[in-house]
């Protein structure tokens, strides 16, 4: 063939590669310590189901391009051992890899797949480029990289499919039944010209794997290099749990510049194609919002790349400390000098501007979306962590929050020993007034939370709660002016040092009386105490009041009656439904009263947000259409205009409150949570 012609290529590539490579490594090396190499059997179960089975493609917003792009990744796979092979043809016209040749059944067969799927990768190709350049999809990065790509990958399907169409021509036989396209592009080609044709396709087809080899880390579709090591080192604690900063033996807290980032981090925005599956349901891009977490990766990947060009390749240290692991801290450190000339990733003169990191409201749907399991959220709040605890930096409406938490152990400022009046008159057992042993004896902690215990509308709640649980015979008790904040706001909104102290209060106070089993109203209560407490020694089995009604009315221990409410809708609530999972409980419960409810397009784990999480329920709106108004929208397609919109969480229930009145459908529709509905039939 043309071995010294196919040499040259290839080590002018593979040369190149490694040039432009060692900019990518640099940032990475220079970031923060992560250890993502624990329990390897687990991560190499996501890996398969979720990197090479790509198991959250077909997701319903997005099935068609789902399927187009599973398409096109087999084919990539499979397109790998035509590669191979065109190499080694360079060198020999005879080459084959082991088993695949012509004359075994196993190549036959291999053969026969990669012609089909040579197709199927055309197919998704040709289906991109047509969202690209005719439908112009508004939720995908429209540049001319994207058209590029595909046509590179073309030439890749289709050389790969002349290279074996110009073998079968010049061995002047008929086409094989195991080559159904390549046997008829075999057609085109004579006995006496498939050499030659064969050979510059070789040859075609391998400056193409290079020079695409060669453009990937230059723009967004690096991710087909680092998508799969991203999927693998993904974060495997729940989806709900922030970590745990060392408040004591930590100089700085939080992200403020490039270095700050963990390797995974910057891992992560190598790893966006900014495909837009993040901004399908995001609150804050569908409303107009300052943020979409595709042009935050898209802004700290450039940064990084920019900022590489100054930074150094520690070859000698790499070497020296190949052995050491994650926990010895950074193993590479850049000169003071140049992390101080480093601009910070949020603020005047950064990267982001400040009202992009307070507007996430930490729904996770972009994280749910993500096909490589990419981490947003964990950053925005490591920014805001930085921007409260280092700079003193954050809305006026979250100060009052953190002063009336930090004084009065809710976001309001009310009086502490106000906490246990919503329940003065119904006798229900204060843990405090108990001998310490008792408590153990009640099947339940009934851990009321802020808005249960000081709004006046979640007060009903709570009340319509004790009647449901005094209906079936549970036992319970309450902490009363024992129980503090559970810390949720405070901790999303940056402020880990309060968070702290009320999460540490609650967990000595919790664990001096032997608590076991804890039921909430609330879904951060929920997945506070459930997924973050531990962090503080407090381990509890922690039950959504939805999971409790439901149990207790399969045990037949709870008996409502038919609900005459007319038609419902439910909404699911992120922290609930998409950070824990439980969508089902909330519709057994309705179902129990005889509800047939009618869902909105937007629900379960892709549910859409109230506006009200990751602190948000505190700060001002004043960009764009409101979140909640635009969820009571669809509440009320949904129902016609007229009906109930049931929650199952204090937040939930004041934003869609507030939406029904703001959007002047008060004498049409209300919101109401699931146990006033069941209270209400007993």
């Amino acid at each position: 063939m043309a071995p010294v012609l196919a040499s040259l290529i290839i080590l002018a590539g593979l040369a190149v590669f490694a040039w432009i490579i060692s900019f990518r490594i640099r940032p990475l090396l220079f970031a923060r310590a992560d250890v993502r190499w624990d329990d390897p059997a687990g991560r190499t179960e996501k890996l398969l189901l979720y990197g090479f089975g790509q198991k959250r493609m077909p997701s319903k917003p997005e099935r068609p391009a789902g399927a187009a792009h599973i398409w096109i990744f087999v084919a990539f796979i499979v397109a790998q051992l035509g590669t191979l092979t065109s190499f080694g043809l360079a060198y020999s016209a005879d080459f084959h890899l082991p088993f695949l040749g012509h004359e075994t059944a196993i190549g036959q067969g291999y053969l026969w797949v990669k012609d089909a799927i040579d197709v199927l990768g055309t197919a998704g190709c040709a289906m991109f480029l047509w969202f690209r350049i005719v439908q112009r999809k508004e939720r995908m990065t429209l540049s001319w990289e994207g058209v590029f790509i595909l046509c590179m990958i073309l030439g890749v399907l289709w050389s790969d499919v002349i290279i074996d169409a110009a073998m079968v021509a010049k061995s002047g036989a008929e086409a094989p039944w195991y080559l159904p396209i390549s046997g008829r592009v075999a057609g085109f080609f004579t006995q006496a010209n498939a050499p030659r044709i064969m050979t510059a396709f070789v040859l075609v087809h391998i400056t193409i794997v290079l020079a695409f080899l060669n453009f990937l880390p230059l723009g967004k579709h690096f991710h087909i290099i680092t998508g799969l090591p991203t999927v693998f080192f993904q974060r495997l604690a729940p989806q709900g749990q922030l970590s745990k900063i060392d408040l004591e033996n930590s100089e700085k807290f939080g992200v403020a510049k490039l270095t700050d980032l963990s390797w995974k981090e910057v891992l992560d925005t190598y790893s966006c194609t900014e495909c837009g599956r993040c901004q399908t349901y995001c609150p804050t891009y569908v409303t107009g919002k300052p943020l979409t977490h595709k042009e935050v990766n898209r802004s700290i990947r450039h940064h990084a790349q920019q900022m590489a060009k100054a930074m150094p390749l520690p070859l000698r240290q790499i070497a020296r400390k190949l052995d050491r692991t994650a926990t010895n801290g950074t193993p590479f450190q850049l000169p003071v000098e140049m992390i101080e000339k480093l601009p910070p990733l949020v603020g005047e003169g950064g990267v982001l501007p400040d009202e992009t990191v307070w507007a996430c409201t930490t729904c996770g749907w972009c994280e749910q979306a993500c096909p490589v399991f990419i981490e947003q959220l964990p950053r925005i709040v490591d920014m805001r962590r930085n921007l409260v605890l280092m700079e003193s930096r954050f809305p006026d409406e979250a100060a009052r929050v953190f002063k009336g938490m930090e004084g009065q152990g809710n976001p309001w400022g009310m009086g502490s020993n106000k906490r246990a009046e919503w329940c003065a008159d119904l006798e229900v057992p204060v843990a405090g007034s108990l001998q310490p042993e008792a408590v153990k004896d009640f099947e339940y902690l009934f851990f009321v939370g802020c808005a249960g215990s000081f709004d006046e509308r979640q007060k009903k709640v709570s009340r319509a709660l004790v009647k449901i649980l005094r209906s079936a015979g549970v036992t319970f008790c309450i902490l009363g002016e024992e129980e503090t904040c559970n810390g949720d706001s405070a901790r999303r909104l940056g402020n880990e040092y309060l968070f702290q102290a009320l999460a540490q209060q609650n967990v000595e106070t919790l664990n001096k009386y032997g608590v076991k089993k804890i039921i909430t109203q609330c879904p951060h209560c929920f997945n506070t105490l459930g997924n973050e407490y531990p962090q503080f020694g407090g381990f509890f089995k922690v039950l959504h009041h939805s999971e409790v009604i439901a149990q207790l009315v399969e045990d037949r221990r709870l008996r409502p009656g038919q609900a005459e409410i007319g038609e419902v809708t439910y909404h699911d609530s992120c922290y609930l439904a998409r950070h824990n999972g439980i969508s089902e409980a909330p519709r057994q419960s309705l179902v129990a009263l005889g509800i047939r409810v009618r869902e909105m397009d937007r629900n379960r784990s892709e549910t859409f947000c109230c506006g009200a999480g990751g602190g948000r329920m505190w700060l001002e709106e004043t960009i764009g259409q409101r979140i909640n108004q635009n969820r009571v929208d669809e509440a009320a397609q949904t129902l016609g205009g007229k009906g109930t919109i049931a929650t199952s969480c204090p937040f939930c229930l004041t934003m869609i409150k507030d939406g029904i009145g703001e959007t002047g459908r008060s004498e049409q529709m209300q919101a109401r949570d699931i146990a006033e509905l069941v209270a209400d039939s007993l």
